[in-house]
């Protein structure tokens, strides 16, 4: 029994300290599959609004209320899966918001979009804590490189969404997302069959890591910093979320057609995953502080410079803009994970989900400004903020611990 017993706190030892790429792909799989869908939001809304002649005011709002029930209401299913969580919560909240968003871009009626929008929002703010705290699990000591993969993943789905809803619509008319059905059921059954190993191999992960550092979990949670981090992040989702929502406005008036510019939002996002893959890696080897700063700061001219720059010359370097706003988003979630250890949904919560619930609010009122004076000037009035981001990760560099400050 005695050998037995020392067996198996070197097994969970091993488990507490393994870096989980099979886990943390299953559930990279899984925030791709759910982003997909809401990267196809935006986009839907443009069209079915563009044809029929509304204003861009309400995308803005619809956009606001995809955001709020996504993204704002996420630390409230944070908090309640770090208690009761289920792994059964991350297939089913797919399904659901596949489903809505399936049915919301073949409507013709705005009421019944905005229904859907709001259904399919709370899948995804179901599914993104449960999501982040796996990969938080999964990720044993090299927290801010699992929590990139598992960012990847969404982020890959998330570019993929609107070229391939521009082609259907193209192909297939206003009824051309309801061929996305078939795919979304098939990944949610593949989610059931895998999610129960998944979940055993990420709990006794934690509950080793726990035995391990019992102290992590009890110290004071510093409010101040983790708002600060929050700040920082919507700063930075403000940014992108405006590019992404607004560049089909600024290109089609440009002359491109709905599918090149449908490319180009893919491009833009799609890009940003070689920024998550930098941010986790670089963090974990340079600290997560300073390297979100060098990323944000180095972002700006490129965004302005894609207003200054004509042709393919722009496009580049608002590609490469987005490559640098991406880089911050692990080594943030990770600093926060780190001062919030016993509630790792919820830290996952507040920074995905707070915190793109806010950008995308600042979001909404930029809509009254491309209806009001045209999207190039809209985009270029919030090409600076990832300055004012970087400037709260000064402000809370002095008052993170050293292990937290290194994360």
């Amino acid at each position: 029994m005695v050998y037995l017993g020392v067996a198996t706190s070197v097994s969970r030892a091993a488990d507490a300290g393994r870096f989980n790429l099979r886990g943390l792909s299953v559930v990279s799989f899984a925030h791709g599959i759910s982003d997909f869908f809401s990267g196809i939001v935006p986009f839907a809304i443009f069209l079915v609004l563009s044809r029929d002649h509304m204003s861009a005011a309400y995308q803005g709002i619809l956009v606001l209320l995809w955001y709020v029930t996504s993204s704002i209401v996420q630390p409230l299913f944070g908090a309640y899966s770090d208690r009761k969580g289920r792994w059964w919560f991350l297939p089913s909240a797919i399904g659901l918001s596949s489903l809505a968003i399936c049915i919301a871009g073949a409507t013709t009626s705005i009421a019944v979009l905005a229904g859907c929008i709001v259904v399919g929002g709370f899948g995804s703010a179901i599914m993104h804590p449960e999501a982040g705290k796996y990969s938080a699990m999964l990720s044993g000591p090299k927290r801010a490189s699992g929590i990139s993969i598992f960012q990847i993943g969404g982020q890959v789905g998330y570019a993929l969404g609107p070229a391939t809803i521009a082609v259907l619509y193209s192909h297939f008319g206003s009824n051309g997302s309801l061929l996305l059905l078939a795919p979304a059921a098939l990944a949610v059954g593949t989610l059931f069959a895998l999610m129960p190993r998944i979940d055993r191999s990420a709990s006794r992960a934690h509950a080793a890591a726990h035995a391990q550092n019992p102290a992590a979990a009890s110290g004071p949670v510093d409010r101040l910093g983790v708002g600060l981090l929050v700040t920082s992040t919507a700063l930075r989702y403000f940014v992108s979320a405006a590019f992404m929502t607004y560049l089909p406005n600024l290109l089609v008036g440009r002359g491109s057609t709905i599918v090149e510019a449908g490319q180009i939002v893919t491009a833009f996002l799609l890009v940003s995953s070689l920024g998550l893959f930098a941010g986790g890696s670089l963090a974990d080897r340079f600290g997560a502080v300073r390297v979100s700063i060098a990323a944000l700061v180095g972002a700006v001219p490129f965004l302005f410079g894609f207003f200054y720059v004509p042709g393919a010359g722009g496009i580049s370097l608002l590609l490469i803009a987005s490559v640098l706003l991406a880089v911050q988003n692990a080594p943030g979630v990770a600093i926060v994970q780190a001062m919030l250890p016993r509630n790792l949904g919820m830290a996952l919560g507040l920074m995905n989900g707070v915190a793109f619930g806010i950008g995308s609010a600042l979001v909404a009122s930029i809509g009254f400004l491309v209806a009001g004076a045209g999207a190039a000037v809209a985009l270029e009035s919030v090409a600076g903020a990832p300055l004012l981001a970087a400037l709260a990760y000064v402000a809370v560099a002095r008052r993170l611990p050293e292990n937290v400050h290194a994360a």
